[in-house]
């Protein structure tokens, strides 16, 4: 698999931002490295850490020829310290109703920038997100205002998350 396209789009590297190209290294030799699962259908959850402190967080599903990913949750526990029920209720809801015959139909999310929001009042320590269904999956970016009020406000990257939907 190849995720370098993918998620060196998903944001501007800037200071304090995950660096896109060590998760794409990480991604790759996670699921190539994991190893086989036994059965079709098999999941396996994975954890992984830059040294800057981001966390990934991959769900994978096993076909015959290898790991799909189902959803991702890439944040930083300094920025969030609450997990979002909606990326779980999601995920959830797709194990429910995942068809074993069809993990190998799979693909991978297209990840892209997700700008971050522009519009005002905006007051520090205030949290926004977006959240949006494309290309079969649902998306979710959120983002803390670490900055100043309205045109001095600085969003900075506290997750981003990305949910197969069934």
């Amino acid at each position: 698999m190849i995720l370098l396209p993918l998620l060196a789009c998903v944001l501007a590297v800037r200071a304090g931002e995950p660096d896109f190209e060590e998760f794409t290294a990480l991604i790759e030799a996670t699921l190539r490295d994991t190893g086989p699962g036994i059965h079709i259908g098999d999941r396996s959850e994975l954890y992984r850490y830059s040294a800057d402190g981001w966390e990934l967080q991959l769900m994978a599903v096993w076909s015959e020829t290898g790991w799909h990913l189902l959803a991702l949750r890439l944040h930083h526990p300094q920025r969030i310290a609450e997990d979002d029920g909606e990326f779980h209720a999601r995920y959830r809801r797709l194990l429910a109703g995942i068809d074993r015959d069809r993990v190998a139909d799979l693909k991978l999310p297209e990840l892209f920038e997700v700008p971050p929001p522009d519009y005002l009042p905006a007051l520090p320590g205030e949290l926004r997100g977006r959240r949006f269904s494309l290309g079969g999956f649902w998306y979710q970016a959120r983002w803390i205002n670490d900055g100043g009020v309205d045109e001095n406000a600085s969003w900075a990257l506290r997750s981003f998350e990305v949910v197969a939907v069934p």
